[in-house]
């Protein structure tokens, strides 16, 4: 099976966002220290609208700029190691302020791309995608939309074709979010199989020019998500993100997961990672080629980082660990 181990390079979007060190750089070390005990790559999906930021509004922060150097050595160094880095697009960040030492974000109005209007759309993609390949020095070939708001694809099908983006990874099979943010809305996709497709990204086409890689998904139980919660509080050591920020508030979104449980992405995050082999035999049982993982550096904890140790050990003699840049 190919094994697409993928990580959102990317601060916290919730009321506190976190430093560059802690959600960003120092677990990103964990992880290349890890791949190279292994000889794996990875594949980053840099939230590029961040550092574009940054450089914006570093002539009037110090503090900004020693941030956007930080985060531009890492990538260099990422690629210069082999590992893949493409775009990711949070489109907040346009109308992000920095106040008093802290980022604000006015995520009600301006977190997806369907958010904004024609021509900021095309300003914001040219932009990020300019940027991107100006510090990694080579074009990209993949995308992953930022909070999975891929819809509707038709917001980004000129600008994929202008950039030749030929990969997405934003879509989660089952998956549907529904929020004051988020607006998505996965239940078409039944499977975790790449496939092509033209104008909708939940509808295979043959013939299409753009090929989807679902991020796998499953159901997690109650119970899972009790453990995950118990677990946190009895062993902080083990169970604590390394990043110090916090999540978009989701009100309703715990209750939920303790009582129904839900359809969640395949995640090397935190508790999440305890699940990858259970989804990986599922997915071989199915007959699956390929999988999928997620994760952030900001929500890895020392567990999660022990469990993708363990991963990777047991299943790189049988599959293939690859990243978007491997691909034809």
């Amino acid at each position: 099976m190919d094994i697409f181990l993928t990580f959102d390079y990317e601060l916290f979007f919730g009321e506190v966002s976190g430093s560059v060190d802690k959600c960003m750089l120092e677990p990103a070390e964990e992880l290349i220290r890890l791949t190279e005990k292994h000889n794996i790559k990875l594949t980053f999906f840099w939230d590029v609208g961040h550092y574009v930021a940054l450089k914006e509004k570093s002539e009037h922060h110090s503090t900004l700029l020693n941030d956007k150097e930080k985060i531009e050595n890492q990538i260099r160094k990422l690629t210069e190691l082999g590992h893949d880095v493409q775009l990711h697009i949070h489109p907040h960040w346009e109308k992000a302020e920095f106040v008093e030492g802290a980022w604000k974000m006015n995520l009600e109005k301006h977190y997806k791309f369907s958010d904004f209007n024609k021509e900021e759309r095309i300003s914001i993609f040219r932009k990020y995608y300019q940027t991107l390949t100006e510090v990694i020095g080579k074009n990209t070939s993949a995308f992953r939309a930022g909070g999975w708001c891929i819809q509707p694809f038709a917001h980004f099908k000129s600008l994929f074709q202008e950039h030749n983006i030929r990969f997405d990874s934003s879509t989660m099979p089952g998956v549907k979010w529904i929020s004051d943010q988020y607006q998505l809305d996965f239940t078409r996709l039944q499977s975790s199989e790449p496939f092509r497709f033209s104008s909708d990204e939940c509808e295979e086409d043959d013939n299409g020019e753009f090929m989807e890689y679902p991020i796998a998904s499953t159901y997690y139980s109650p119970w899972f998500f009790w453990k995950l919660y118990v677990l946190g509080r009895l062993f902080p050591e083990k169970h604590k993100m390394w990043g110090d920020g916090n999540f978009v508030a989701q009100p309703g979104g715990k209750k939920e997961s303790l009582t129904k449980g839900k359809i969640h992405h395949a995640s090397s995050d935190g508790y999440f990672a305890s699940q990858l082999q259970h989804i990986l035999n599922l997915k071989k049982n199915l007959g699956n080629s390929t999988l999928v993982v997620i994760g952030h550096p900001k929500s890895l904890t020392r567990y999660s980082l022990g469990k993708l140790d363990e991963f990777i050990a047991q299943n790189k003699a049988d599959n293939c660990f690859k990243t978007f840049q491997d691909l034809p």
